[in-house]
C-alpha cells in the first residue's frame, strides 16, 4: 500500500490491480485547460472498450479506448457545446455520467461554490473576505444526454449530436437537456425550491453540506441522482426523476420532468443510512444500485462501496435503514491524497466482475512521468451473498 494510506478495519479489499489512463498533455488541449486532467477526475463510466471520463474543471467529456485492457489511451475530448447550448462559457463541473444503451447521460453538480482561502497567498484579510463569497456558475445546472454511436470498431463508441433511429419509423436520437437559465437554475432546481427537506440547502455551498449532485444512474426515462449533500441527520439522499422529450430544435432536444411524486412533485426522494456519508458515485448492476459513499465535507474519508438491492424496483419514496444496505467494501484513501471520486462497473473479457475507481488529488506513485497519465484501481467485486 502506498505511503500515507490509511486502512479501515472493515471490508478493505486486497491490493488492487492498476489500469493506466493515458490522457493527452494539457498543453495540447487548449488554453482553457491549465493543469493536467489527471489531477481533477470527477467521474468515470465504461461502454465496451471505451472509458468516458470527466474533470470538474473543464467543459469536455474525455474518451479513452483500450486494446489490451491494461492501458486506456487514444484520448479524444468532446466539447459539450457541440451538443448543447450552455448559458455561459467555461467549466461545467461534471459530476455524473451514466451509460444507458444509446445515450450517455451527463449531470453537473447543481451546486454553489464558496471561494477557497489561502492565507499564505492572499493574506489574512483577503482570505477572510474570500470565505464570504459564494458563486453561482450557471453551467453547473446541466442535466442532459448525448447519443452514443458505434464508431466502426467492435466496442468503440463516439458521441454525436444526432444519430439515426434504431427502428424503422422511429425518431432519430438527439442530444437533449433540461432547460437552463443564465442566472443559474433549471427545471429541477425550480421543482425543489419549496421542498420541505431540500429547499433550504439550495443556497448553501456544496462543501458546507449544501445541495450537491455527484452521481447519476439512468435507464430509459428513469433517472436516479445521488447527492453528496445535504446529508440529513446522517441520511443521504437520492432523487428519482422521469425525463421525457419536450420538443426539438436545430441543435438539441428539450427534456422535461414528469410529475411522479406523492403530491404531484416532479421527483421522488429516497433516504439512505450510509453511516453519515454522502453519495460520491453510483452504478446500476442489474436492478441493484452500487453506491460509492464518502464525506460530504472536505475530509479524507472514510470511503465505502454499498449495494442497495432492488433499488430499481422501487416505485415509491423510501427510507432505507442501514440493515437493508450491503457494505461491499471499504476503499483505501490517503491523508490529503487519493480521494475516490469516480467509479464504474468494469467488464473485461474473461475476468470476474470488478469496479474501477479514479481519484482526486492522486498520490505521486500513480502519476506517469509524461505529466498526463494516471493509474486507476480495479477492485474485484465479491460474489453476492
Amino acid at each position: 500500500m502506498a505511503a500515507g494510506k490509511k486502512k479501515t478495519n472493515l471490508k478493505t479489499p486486497a491490493e488492487p490491480q492498476r489500469v493506466m489512463l493515458d490522457f493527452r498533455h494539457h498543453d495540447a488541449l487548449g488554453e482553457q485547460v491549465t493543469e493536467p486532467l489527471r489531477n481533477n477526475l470527477s467521474v468515470i463510466k465504461q461502454s465496451g472498450r471505451c472509458l468516458w471520463v470527466a474533470s470538474d474543471e473543464t467543459d469536455t467529456i474525455e474518451r479513452l479506448t483500450t486494446e489490451d485492457w491494461r492501458t486506456f489511451g487514444k484520448h479524444t475530448p468532446y466539447k459539450l457545446t457541440d451538443f448543447f447550448d450552455l448559458p455561459v462559457e467555461g467549466e461545467v463541473d461534471i459530476e455524473g455520467l451514466s451509460v444507458d444503451g444509446d445515450y450517455l447521460w451527463i449531470c453537473g453538480s447543481h451546486s454553489l461554490k464558496r471561494k477557497k482561502p489561502d492565507p499564505d497567498k492572499h493574506g489574512i484579510e483577503e482570505a477572510l473576505e474570500r470565505l464570504t463569497r459564494i458563486e453561482c456558475e450557471p453551467n453547473r445546472y446541466l442535466l442532459g444526454r448525448v447519443p452514443l454511436v458505434r464508431d466502426g470498431e467492435d466496442g468503440i463508441y463516439t458521441l454525436c449530436r444526432t444519430a439515426p433511429a434504431k427502428e424503422e419509423g422511429g425518431d432519430e436520437l438527439t442530444a437533449g437537456r433540461l432547460k437552463m437559465e443564465a442566472g443559474g437554475a433549471n427545471a429541477l432546481s425550480k421543482a425543489l425550491a419549496k421542498d420541505e427537506h431540500l429547499s433550504r440547502f439550495m443556497a448553501i455551498p456544496s462543501k458546507d453540506n449544501g445541495f450537491d449532485i455527484e452521481g447519476i444512474s439512468a435507464r430509459g426515462e428513469r433517472v436516479f441522482l445521488g447527492m453528496r449533500g445535504p446529508v440529513l441527520r446522517g441520511w443521504a439522499v437520492i432523487l428519482e426523476l422521469e425525463v421525457t422529450e419536450k420538443g426539438r430544435n436545430a441543435k438539441s432536444t428539450g427534456l422535461k420532468l414528469r410529475r411522479i411524486g406523492p403530491d404531484g412533485e416532479r421527483y421522488r426522494k429516497h433516504f439512505l443510512d450510509l453511516d453519515g456519508l454522502g453519495i460520491r458515485e453510483m452504478s446500476l448492476e442489474g436492478d441493484d444500485l452500487l453506491i460509492l459513499a464518502g464525506p460530504t465535507m472536505d475530509l479524507d474519508g472514510p470511503v465505502v462501496l454499498y449495494r442497495w438491492r432492488g433499488a430499481w424496483n422501487q416505485r415509491e419514496e423510501t427510507v432505507i435503514p442501514r440493515d437493508r444496505l450491503e457494505r461491499v467494501m471499504d476503499i483505501p484513501y490517503g491523508a490529503g491524497i487519493d480521494h475516490a471520486e469516480g467509479a464504474t462497473l468494469f467488464d473485461r473479457p474473461g475476468e470476474p466482475a470488478a469496479v474501477l475507481v479514479v481519484y482526486d488529488n492522486p498520490s505521486p506513485d500513480r502519476l506517469a512521468p509524461d505529466g498526463a497519465g494516471v493509474a486507476a484501481d480495479v477492485f474485484p467485486l465479491p460474489k453476492k451473498a
